[in-house]
């Protein structure tokens, strides 16, 4: 007795908790279909139940065919915050039907996802007659999610499969379980509200008693108030820095200004800011000059449907110690270092225009120089047509032709932008993307988008280059002395005081303002990443002016969850290519600080590792430096002009035997 009950102890501790509350852990988003009968049916993380579940159709017919339903829902309910990837990864349903006339069939199915307020309803065609009488499971890949905008599970929210299927004579249908039938997501992040939210109890009404200088850690939930109470000794200057963890932009706290308040009660008065974002990590440091010792409240203060994690400390010091004091900010505009440029500039080659000018103004007047000699009678006409007028010809293609189209070719059209023009229309599309009402699906769509582009979009640029740089493999790579000319800083902010309709009070920008400084700065420093290392040609130009124009496609995104970059791609990049440069060309370490005071002032900390193998860069169709019509032009023009002159000389010669002759001729008949 004692034996089996060893046994059936063991057989029970061998049985996994089923659970299918997502998570972004390691198969945290698989939902296997599970059933005990067809009336009790759920999505599990692990196998469990029936291998199927079968059921007899006994009356069916094409005019009143019988329809089959199968509930799933997601069992125990969800317990984490989720972000919803915008597709499935993999669904697959084994679903067989078989009736006594055709066999195995395979019935046309109605799949209802639905997770949370959203439904995504996938229909499969079916098979009446499947060959050999033999069927897959209905099965899709990579299937959109049209979760309106909302990619948030909550906790207590629901994952439910709805199966509908028709079949229109008798037989009996088999759903097969036990990793037949299942669905994966893709789950990127997750997190537990309750495990994070350590902070609790704390209320404006009830402050919890702490040090001012200890680390804390909490979540700010909802519209909640985390409140602390401490002491504060004398001082000069006191900073609270609170670093924010990276989550979904869609449930992103504000950062506001926290609530100091004094030993009086009144709120203090309005700090200094300085706030730092590194690889997707926000770091708000507050700063108070001249407080009165005592007894103070710090609340920082949520909203409704928001959560994020944090930890905040503060310091007390005297003025010029330590790390309270500005002094790393010298005031200076930040320049671009060419973090994109991998090639050589030992062996450069300077690059000017086409000098089209030149070219044509000498053709254009050694042909006027030709009309006398066009319009001159001869009666040599093998050499007025098969050297003179070839020549013209050639002059006239090459010297004139050629000249006119290089220098079409190098005036701007319509349709392209400067790259100020480009700056311009991307600091204009991230003020929007970041604004606070934005949708986080749309934030991410835009910011994602390489230069801006979203799918289907073409880019069309018109750059200088100063020079090629020579490639290890016989490539070269273009030099844009106007990327290092920008003037990051101050297109930003001019940007701000452009856009913005709200006066900060005391020095401080407003939170919109503050979150497009950050997210333009980063922003931007990609895009002139990517775009520099992009301007690669096989060949070296012969002109200084660059085309660059492009369809721009849907592409992997790289960087943080709430603010991907490089989302687009040039057409004719293959994706393979793609994602090697991004992985080798986005910085290990990308830090943008933001004093915000009586002076605003950007800096930037920026550090790549990767050492980027030349064969990774790719020569794109889309940069086109300016060309003339004919390559090798000044071959052709001297090629031209000397014809010209071979047949003149020709026929000077053959005129001057002419005459000659008819001298001659003339005076022997004077004699005569």
């Amino acid at each position: 007795m004692r034996s089996k009950l060893t046994v059936l102890l063991l057989l029970i501790l061998c049985i996994p908790n089923v659970s299918a509350a997502i998570d972004s852990e390691d198969d945290g988003g698989e939902l296997w279909f599970s059933c005990n009968d067809i009336n009790d049916c759920s999505l599990t993380e692990f196998h469990t139940g029936e291998e199927s579940i079968s059921g007899s159709v006994n009356s069916a017919t094409p005019f009143s065919p019988s329809t089959v339903f199968i509930e799933l829902p997601m069992t125990p309910s969800q317990t984490e915050i989720a972000l919803i990837p915008q597709e499935i990864d993999e669904l697959q349903i084994d679903l067989r039907y078989q009736d006594d006339i055709v066999g195995i069939s395979r019935p046309d199915m109605e799949v209802t996802i639905i997770i949370a307020q959203s439904t995504t309803i996938i229909e499969f065609q079916g098979d009446s007659n499947p060959a050999d009488g033999m069927q897959g499971p209905y099965k899709v890949n990579d299937e959109p999610l049209d979760l309106a905008g909302d990619r948030l599970l909550w906790p207590g929210e629901e994952i439910r499969i709805l199966l509908q299927f028709e079949v229109e004579r008798p037989g009996t249908w088999q759903l097969n379980l036990r990793g037949a039938s299942y669905m994966f997501l893709d789950i990127i992040w997750s997190e537990d509200v309750e495990s994070r939210d350590v902070d609790e109890p704390s209320s404006y009404a009830s402050p919890r008693q702490t040090e001012l200088d200890t680390v804390h850690y909490g979540a700010l939930v909802e519209d909640d108030w985390d409140c602390w109470s401490f002491d504060v000794e004398n001082h000069e200057i006191m900073t609270i820095t609170i670093e924010w963890e990276e989550v979904p932009s869609e449930i992103e706290q504000n950062h506001g200004r926290p609530d100091l308040i004094l030993p009086d009660n009144r709120l203090a008065p309005a700090p200094e800011l300085e706030t730092e974002v590194v690889n997707g990590v926000t770091k708000s440091t507050w700063k108070w000059r001249a407080l009165p010792v005592g007894e103070y409240d710090f609340c920082i203060g949520g909203k409704l449907n928001s959560f994020q994690p944090y930890k905040w400390i503060g310091l007390i010091a005297f003025e010029s110690f330590g790390p309270t004091s500005p002094d790393g900010f010298d005031y200076s505009s930040w320049e671009w270092e060419g973090y994109g440029m991998k090639a050589d500039q030992y062996g450069s080659v300077d690059l000017d225009g086409t000098s089209g000018v030149m070219v044509l103004v000498l053709s254009f007047a050694i042909l006027l120089g030709l009309v006398i000699e066009l319009r001159s009678e001869t009666t040599s006409r093998a050499v007025r047509f098969g050297i003179f007028v070839p020549g013209v010809l050639v002059l006239f293609l090459s010297g004139i032709v050629s000249p006119m189209w290089a220098i079409a070719g190098e005036m701007p059209s319509s349709d392209e932008m400067t790259l100020d023009e480009l700056i311009d229309n991307r600091l204009d599309q991230i003020w929007h993307a970041s604004h606070p009402n934005a949708p986080a699906s749309s934030k991410a769509l835009h910011v994602g988008s390489t230069f801006g582009m979203l799918d289907g979009e073409t880019l069309s640029l018109r750059l200088i280059a100063d020079s090629a740089w020579p490639l290890d493999d016989g490539r070269w790579q273009l030099y844009i002395p106007e990327f290092y000319e920008l003037d990051f800083e101050s297109k930003i902010f001019a940007k701000v005081a452009e856009k913005s309709e709200t006066s900060p009070l005391d020095d401080l920008l407003d939170s919109h303002s503050r979150s497009f400084i950050l997210l333009a700065a980063r922003t931007l420093m990609l895009d002139i990443l990517m775009l520099e290392a992009l301007l690669v040609v096989d060949d070296l130009p012969t002109s200084n002016v660059i085309h660059f124009e492009t369809e721009m496609v849907e592409s992997r995104k790289l960087g943080s969850i709430q603010e991907p970059a490089w989302g687009t791609r040039p057409a004719d990049l293959p994706e393979g290519r793609w994602r090697l440069m991004q992985e080798n060309l986005y910085p290990n370490l990308v830090s943008i600080v933001l004093l915000d005071g009586i002076k605003d002032d950007l800096e930037f900390r920026i550090k790549i590792d990767n050492e980027i193998s030349h064969n990774l860069m790719y020569s794109s169709n889309s940069v086109k430096p300016s060309e003339p019509l004919l390559e090798s032009q000044y071959v052709w023009v001297i090629a031209g002009i000397a014809l010209i002159l071979l047949g003149i000389g020709i026929e000077n010669k053959r005129r001057t035997n002419a005459k000659n002759i008819l001298n001659q001729f003339a005076l022997e008949n004077k004699w005569d």
